[in-house]
């Protein structure tokens, strides 16, 4: 099973105040966000709903095109997810 992952990122979920900034943002929780564009939707879906439990996912369309958005905040998860599909 084959899929392109984008836009990978963990986010601390640091709230520390940005002095500069008037209008600070919140921000994102603590964990590991992307996009993911799997060749098999289903078989994407089986595979995060029994190897990564905790994990959020949700199917979308980008444009168009369909699309998975994964946040995962489990540190076990993330480096499993990490094994399979980048």
């Amino acid at each position: 099973m084959k899929a392109s992952v984008h836009h990978w990122r963990f986010e601390d979920g640091d709230t520390s105040p940005n002095p500069g900034n008037p209008f600070p943002l919140d921000p994102a929780p603590r964990g590991w966000y992307c996009w993911v564009y799997p060749e098999d939707d289903q078989g994407f879906e089986e595979w995060m709903r029994r190897t990564c439990p905790t994990a959020d996912i949700c199917h979308r369309f980008n444009s168009g095109d369909p699309m998975w958005t994964v946040y995962i905040q489990d540190d076990t998860e993330a480096t499993v997810f990490q094994l399979m599909w980048m």
